[in-house]
C-alpha cells in the first residue's frame, strides 16, 4: 500500500524526490460501483470532489497522451489508477471563456463571457452556487486574473475564495496554490466538500527552476526566450505590422498601458523562429509542466497522508492548448486547431474505472453536468454539457454520437473586431470525426478528418463539400444575427493596471 512511500516523501528534501516516489507507488483505488443510473448513492455521494484546472496544459505534450519527454510521471500513475478521455476539447483559445465553460456546462455563446469586457450574467448558474444550494460546502483557489471573483465573476458563488496573484516570481511551483487548497480539506467540516484548484505554471512567460530545465533544456545560443511579449510578436499578422509601421497608431499599435507600454512602431517587427529556436521553447515549456507535475506530487502526498485521497473524486483538465508553428502561430488566442482546443481529462475516485482509456469526443461543457451526477444533483435544464458517467460504464449513448462540438471567442473578439480586416476570428464546429474551421478574414473553410489526420495537416473541404456545406451552414445558422457585444450590465472596465496584466502576459486588448 501507499503509507511507506508517503512517509519517505515527507523524508525527501527536494520535490524532484516526491515525484520519484509517487511514482514507483501503485495501488488500485477503493470504492463502490456507481448506480445503474450513474449516480452516487445520496448517502454515499463523494465527501470530497476536486477539480483541478492545469492553464495551458496542453495535450500531446504529457507522457499518458504519448509526449516523447517525461514531463508527467505523476499524472501518468495518477492516469493509470483514473479513466482518461483521449479526445477532449475546450471551448474557446483562451482562459476566461474556457472556464467559464468548465464552471457553468454551457458554451461561451450562451454564458456571453466572450471579451475582456464581459463578466459572467447573473442570471447564468454555476456549479458552485448548485453545488452549495445542494449542501455542498465550496472553496476555490486560482491563479489567474481572468477568475478574479470580483471581476469577472466565474468563481463568484464560491463561500471560500483565494486569488493568487499570477505577478508573483514564476520560477517558484505554485506551492501557496497547493497550501490553501490542503487548508480547506483538512479544516472541512462535516459537510461535503467541492475544491476548485487552479495552477498557473505552465503558462508563457516560460520559466522553471533550475532543476526542471536541466531536464530538458539543451545548450542554445539563440534569442527564443519564452516571453509572452516574444510569442506574441511571432504571431504578428503581417498586416498588423505593415499598418503600424505605415501609420503608427497609439489606440492599435500601443499595447500595455499609457503610461507602461509596448509601441508596435517601425523599431518593432515579427520575430521568425527556426526550427532551433522552436525545439529550444518546447524544451521551456515543458520544463514547466514537469515543474507542476511535481506540484501535484506534493498535493497528492499530502492529500494522502491526511487521508483525502482515495476517497476524493478528482477531475484534473486544462482550459487549452499552446502553439508551436503547428499552424503558423505562437502561444494561443485565436485560433481553434487541435494543439489548442484538445485538452487533458483525467478522473480518479470511487465508482471509476481504472486504466480505463474512452475514446468519444467530449467537451469541457461536459465537466459540470457530470459533477453533478456524481453528487446527485439535477443539471440546471440549459446546460449544453451532457453527462459522462454513462460513458464511465462502458456506454456510448447516441446523444454522443449525433452532437456538434463548438469553438468560440477567438481572440476576444473585442481585439479582432478593433482590428477588423487585420485579425481573422476563429470558429470551429466538430461531429465525430470531422471538423470545419472558418477563417473569418478569409472566409475560408477547413475540414479535417481527425481519425486520419489528428494533426489538421490535409484539408479535404474540397473533397468532402457534402459535410463542408452541413457544418458551415450549422455555424451560420447559430450566429446569425448573433451580437457578441456584452450588455451594459455585464460590461466590465478594466483598469491601467489590469490592461498592463494582461499585457505582461502576452494579450492583447
Amino acid at each position: 500500500m501507499r503509507e511507506p512511500a508517503i512517509a519517505t516523501v515527507r523524508a525527501c528534501v527536494t520535490a524532484l524526490c516526491s515525484i520519484l516516489l509517487l511514482v514507483g507507488c501503485s495501488d488500485s483505488h477503493p470504492g463502490g460501483d456507481p448506480r445503474p443510473d450513474g449516480l452516487a448513492q445520496p448517502d454515499s455521494r463523494p465527501s470530497l470532489i476536486v477539480l483541478i484546472s492545469i492553464d495551458t496544459l496542453r495535450a500531446d505534450h504529457m507522457g499518458l497522451y504519448g509526449h516523447h519527454r517525461d514531463t508527467s510521471p505523476v499524472l501518468d500513475e495518477f492516469a493509470r489508477e483514473g479513466t482518461v478521455f483521449n479526445d477532449a476539447s475546450s471551448t474557446a483559445p483562451w482562459t476566461l471563456p474556457a472556464h467559464s465553460s468548465m464552471l457553468t456546462g454551457l458554451y461561451p455563446r450562451e454564458h456571453r463571457v466572450l471579451t475582456f469586457e464581459t463578466t459572467l450574467p447573473a442570471e447564468v448558474p454555476t456549479l458552485a452556487g448548485i453545488l452549495s444550494r445542494a449542501g455542498y460546502s465550496t472553496a476555490a483557489v486560482v491563479n489567474s486574473a481572468w477568475l478574479a471573483k470580483e471581476q469577472y465573476g466565474v468563481t463568484r458563488d464560491f463561500q471560500q475564495y483565494l486569488f493568487v496573484d499570477d505577478a508573483q516570481d514564476r520560477r517558484a511551483p505554485n506551492s501557496w496554490v497547493t497550501d490553501q487548497a490542503m487548508a480547506w480539506i483538512r479544516d472541512r467540516d462535516t459537510r461535503p466538500l467541492f475544491l476548485f484548484v487552479h495552477y498557473y505554471d505552465v503558462h508563457s512567460d516560460y520559466s522553471s527552476l533550475p532543476q526542471y530545465e536541466r531536464l530538458f533544456v539543451q545548450p542554445y545560443p539563440g534569442i527564443a526566450d519564452g516571453t509572452g511579449w516574444q510569442l506574441a510578436r511571432a504571431s504578428f499578422e503581417d498586416d498588423f505590422v505593415e499598418m503600424c509601421h505605415r501609420n503608427y497608431d497609439p489606440a492599435k499599435c500601443r499595447i500595455g498601458t499609457e503610461e507602461k507600454y509596448l509601441a508596435v512602431d517601425r523599431t518593432v517587427g515579427k520575430i521568425f523562429f527556426d526550427d532551433d529556436d522552436l525545439r529550444h521553447i518546447e524544451e521551456l515549456y515543458d520544463a514547466g509542466i514537469r515543474q507542476l507535475d511535481n506540484e501535484l506530487g506534493r498535493l497528492f502526498a499530502l492529500m494522502e497522508s491526511e487521508g483525502a485521497f482515495d476517497p476524493a473524486l478528482i477531475f484534473i483538465t486544462s482550459d487549452h492548448g499552446e502553439e508551436f508553428m503547428d499552424h503558423g502561430r505562437m502561444d494561443h488566442f485565436l485560433t481553434m486547431h487541435q494543439e489548442i482546443i484538445r485538452v487533458p481529462l483525467i478522473v480518479r475516485g470511487p465508482g471509476v474505472p481504472a486504466g480505463l482509456r474512452i475514446e468519444t469526443p467530449v467537451s469541457l461543457v461536459d465537466l459540470s453536468p457530470t459533477i453533478l451526477a456524481f453528487a446527485d444533483v439535477s443539471k440546471p435544464p440549459t446546460t449544453d454539457g451532457l453527462d459522462l458517467t454513462p460513458l464511465l460504464r462502458g456506454e456510448t449513448p447516441t446523444a454522443f454520437d449525433d452532437r456538434f462540438l463548438f469553438g468560440e471567442a477567438s481572440g476576444g473578439l473585442t481585439y479582432a473586431m478593433m482590428m477588423e480586416g487585420i485579425y481573422p476570428i476563429y470558429r470551429s464546429i466538430r461531429r465525430g470525426k470531422h471538423k470545419l474551421i472558418h477563417n473569418s478574414k478569409e472566409d475560408s473553410w477547413a475540414l479535417y478528418d481527425l481519425e486520419v489526420d489528428p494533426g489538421e495537416t490535409q484539408d479535404i473541404a474540397a473533397d468532402r463539400p457534402d459535410i463542408t456545406a452541413e457544418l458551415s451552414a450549422e455555424i451560420r445558422a447559430r450566429y446569425a444575427g448573433f451580437d457578441p457585444n456584452p450588455a451594459p450590465s455585464n460590461r466590465i472596465e478594466l483598469d491601467r493596471e489590469e490592461l498592463e496584466r494582461l499585457r505582461a502576459l502576452g494579450y492583447v486588448p
